[in-house]
């Protein structure tokens, strides 16, 4: 099979023997794609190595019947886009994610389209939790591991005066202790509030922030994100004025 100038980012490359990278490829119409990127390591004449940079939009093309396809041109749709400080940790995390959770040749092409746009807005205008907080929803949504949020496992309707746990695979259980607040606990003012899309209230934002991080740990099984890692390095090395309230890490 050959693919010609298909539209796709990188999520993820690593070197390859002497002169060449394996790349994970995210694509408008094929999905994860992996590739080996041969001799893109190796300096041309000039001395300049072919470059592939991440956080920018490419066509890719591809060839190769197996499971590893052999890269055979990218090129930049425009200027290459380096992130920075927050929100470079912030594009690595996303990165990872969808690395780690999509299935290779599956198309996700509206997800494709959401990425882009955060990728978009990453460099025009920095971290935004907001945005982050939505695309990890449609990506679980996408995945169909998406939130149940409406009613609980007995198919009740939420009641926003009472307490309830989230149990990936299974949904909202109501806590049998009304009195005593865990830290998985969630109100049903809140669920409800972000069932609605109504992220005005903090507590709203930190519901969201609960459930996907809880969801998503899940389906990792185990996995530890090297973006969660690298950043908690950053701050351990960071001065306390370089750290901002709305840090990659209270988002992810």
């Amino acid at each position: 099979m050959r693919v010609e100038a298909q539209s796709g980012f990188v999520l993820h490359s690593t070197p390859y023997r002497e002169t060449s990278l394996l790349v994970d490829l995210f694509t408008h119409q094929y999905g994860r794609i992996r590739c080996v990127a041969k001799g893109f390591r190796k300096p041309n004449k000039k001395g300049i190595s072919r470059a592939i940079f991440p956080f920018t939009e490419h066509q890719f093309s591809w060839q190769g019947k197996g499971e590893l396809k052999t890269l055979t041109g990218s090129d930049a749709f425009g200027a290459p886009v380096f992130l920075q400080q927050e929100t470079l940790f912030t594009g690595l995390y996303i990165n990872e994610l969808l690395f780690r959770l999509l299935h290779e040749h599956d198309p996700h092409e509206f997800l494709y389209q959401q990425y882009r746009h955060f990728v978009m807005q990453l460099a025009d205008m920095g971290p935004d939790e907001l945005m982050l907080r939505r695309l990890e929803m449609l990506l679980l949504e996408e995945l169909g591991y998406g939130l149940v949020l409406d009613t609980d496992t007995h198919g009740a309707e939420i009641n926003p005066d009472r307490l309830y746990q989230y149990i990936p695979e299974q949904g909202l259980v109501e806590l049998a202790n009304q009195q005593k607040v865990n830290a998985l606990a969630l109100k049903g003012a809140d669920l409800l509030a972000l069932l609605q899309g109504d992220f005005s209230q903090r507590a709203v934002m930190q519901t969201a922030k609960q459930l996907t991080r809880r969801v998503i740990d899940f389906y990792l099984g185990g996995r530890q994100l090297h973006s969660r890692e690298l950043y908690r390095q950053h701050l351990m090395s960071a001065s306390p004025n370089q750290i901002t309230s709305n840090n990659v890490q209270g988002q992810s």
